[in-house]
């Protein structure tokens, strides 16, 4: 901004640089930064507690990319790799993200045991319905790797 308002005083007579007649272009591209300012992203990660939720999720989701996140409350590596799981909702917003914490609920436990989830945490793709792949542990190069290769 100071660069265009050097080449605005530059381009105007020393008596006009400072001149009424000056400020509403000064006033316009103050504005107009102002406006290009956009809001910060929002994570976009749907919980989910039960299988219902879970078939409905995939269901309409159609034939986006879903990676689902499959983590508890008192998971160590879960809650490190967490905040990249939320940036990664923010930045591939072709993308489904889902989370099923399996202490969250008996129906939640009961989805993680379903999907055979062993290890926490593990992040399963899912595409078309069906399951494309899986990752276990809180890598997050290799999580973003996945996204890449499947979306």
């Amino acid at each position: 901004m100071r660069a265009v308002l050097l080449a605005l005083a530059a381009a105007l007579p020393l008596s006009a640089a400072y001149s009424p007649a000056v400020a509403p272009q000064l006033r316009s591209v103050r504005s107009a930064r102002s406006v290009s300012r956009s809001p910060q992203p929002v994570a976009v990660v749907i919980d989910i507690t039960s299988t219902e939720e879970f078939n409905a999720a995939l269901a309409e989701a159609g034939d986006k990319l879903v990676v689902v996140d499959y983590s508890t409350s008192w998971c160590g590596p879960c809650k490190i790799i967490a905040p990249k799981f939320d940036e990664f909702s923010e930045r591939y917003t072709d993308v489904a993200f889902l989370k099923v914490m399996g202490d969250s609920s008996p129906s939640a436990d009961k989805l993680m045991r379903s999907q055979g989830v062993r290890a926490l945490p593990s992040f399963h793709f899912w595409k078309d319905n069906k399951q494309v792949d899986s990752i276990s542990g809180a890598k997050t190069q290799a999580l973003q790797d996945a996204i890449e290769a499947n979306k």
